[in-house]
């Protein structure tokens, strides 16, 4: 009697362990399938376009282009007054934005200095760049190139 007892707990175990392995089989597939077949082509584009550029580079190159880009940043910042005092330049453009009346041109004229400072960042931070890769051997900016291409691909598919 004790056998055709434990026999029911015994079918029901292998039937819930089959059910469970059948249903991670199902979800196998659908992940993989979305990873597979998902369309890519709405993928954004970088979100800046020399990030292409510095993540082909290695990882000491990278490190060693930070710091520079760091110690110009600190620079740049003094050099137009924007600091963590002031907001980086950014509590002027709150005090305009809360006060009454509003004053579009004042803000407009902000947001003018803060375009000006940030493309003179990007300006000096390409030009880094640019020395960095003219110091490179030829072998070595090829693999730089090829690791670009890399990167391109990725994004394609």
């Amino acid at each position: 009697m004790t056998d055709i007892a434990h026999k029911p707990k015994r079918i029901w175990r292998v039937v819930l362990v089959l059910s469970l392995a059948l249903n991670l089989v199902v979800i196998g597939i659908g992940v993989g399938f979305a990873t597979r077949f998902h369309a890519r082509n709405d993928a954004p584009p970088p979100a800046v376009f020399g990030s292409v550029y510095l993540r082909a580079l290695s990882h000491e190159s990278r490190r060693s282009l930070g710091d520079e880009m760091r110690k110009t940043r600190k620079d740049h910042a003094q050099k137009h007054g924007r600091n963590s005092q002031n907001n980086y330049g950014y509590d002027r453009a709150i005090q305009i934005l809360n006060a009454t009346p509003f004053e579009p041109l004042a803000l407009r004229a902000i947001m003018l200095e803060q375009e000006k400072v940030s493309s003179e960042h990007l300006a000096e931070a390409r030009d880094l760049l640019l020395n960095h890769l003219t110091q490179m051997d030829d072998d070595d900016r090829q693999e730089y190139a090829e690791e670009i291409v890399e990167i391109l691909n990725r994004r394609k598919r």
